[in-house]
């Protein structure tokens, strides 16, 4: 990346937003019922989501198999447009500054994670309202939503910037820093690795094995954040007393109330998911590369 042109780096943001999308387009489903098992509170009713693949067949029943990519679609589609061309796209930016014209295989790995944990924390900054936005509408609320734009202009108008658009900033923030510096670190310094030591040449087969165990490792680590994430940002702010505060009590009163299972709820689809976006995320993307002659990650 040393001496990388501004064309090539405009180049990179772009491909790092588009590869995000289309791993977005055929995961969302699971997203979709993720987001829902989150939301689900243990306690006086019984679980409508008992399990993912129960989920998806319940809603698949009940609201149509449409509602699975077409429920916060084009609000997830923003979201990766915007929040994933700056976290990864910026990655490679950080990473370089940080350790000015080493060699990739050189670069130390508590750089690459610091790497993500900047980029990531930038982009889930700058991008909340869209994360928002997308787990209103896959949420079992969704259904009373309006439009993705309308919906942006309803919670401005009636709860507000910061209680609304921006609410979860905090846990979002976090996740986005776990998840970015697990993810993008985790694939950049196995691919690398097995490069360096012979194990594998660039190609298909090495980005699939790298990119298999950075969705392992990310969806271990932040399914907790996740969850917070997921409670707070579907709450409305209509009322005085929100129950979830900030990401510290959150995690207390699911402790609490539904016990340290409840930090992993949705554990299942959060892996099935990350799992492939990962894959696809960067097997679009060093494919992308090539085909804009950039250099491999």
């Amino acid at each position: 990346m040393s001496g990388e042109s501004s064309r090539d780096k405009a180049k990179r943001f772009t491909l790092a937003g588009l590869s995000n999308m289309t791993a977005q387009t055929i995961t969302h489903p699971i997203d979709v019922i993720k987001i829902r098992m989150q939301c689900q509170v243990e306690g006086g009713s019984r679980r409508t989501y008992r399990n993912m693949f129960s989920g998806l067949h319940l809603i698949a029943e009940k609201e149509g198999i449409r509602v699975l990519w077409g429920a916060g679609l084009l609000a997830a589609l923003l979201r990766e447009a915007s929040f994933s061309t700056i976290r990864l796209g910026g990655y490679e930016e950080v990473k370089q500054w940080l350790e000015p014209g080493q060699h990739k295989t050189s670069i130390k790995f508590r750089t690459k994670i610091l790497s993500g944990m900047c980029s990531g924390s930038l982009a889930a900054l700058l991008t909340t309202p869209t994360d928002v936005v997308k787990v209103r509408l896959q949420s079992d609320q969704g259904r009373s939503y309006p439009t993705t734009m309308k919906l942006f202009a309803k919670i401005w108008r009636e709860e507000g910037i910061r209680k609304g658009l921006w609410k979860g900033t905090q846990p979002n923030v976090i996740r986005a820093m776990i998840g970015t510096s697990v993810q993008v670190s985790s694939y950049d310094h196995t691919k690398n690795m097995l490069i360096l030591y012979d194990v594998m040449g660039e190609g298909p087969l090495l980005h699939f094995i790298s990119s298999s165990i950075a969705g392992f490792c990310t969806a271990a680590a932040y399914n907790p954040v996740d969850v917070v994430k997921s409670r707070m940002q579907a709450e409305r702010s209509m009322t005085s007393a929100p129950r979830y505060k900030n990401t510290l009590q959150t995690l207390a009163l699911i402790a609490r109330e539904e016990g340290f299972r409840g930090w992993y709820k949705g554990w299942l689809p959060c892996w099935c998911r990350i799992a492939p976006h990962t894959c696809i995320t960067f097997l679009v993307f060093e494919q992308l590369r090539v085909l804009a002659h950039l250099q491999p990650i």
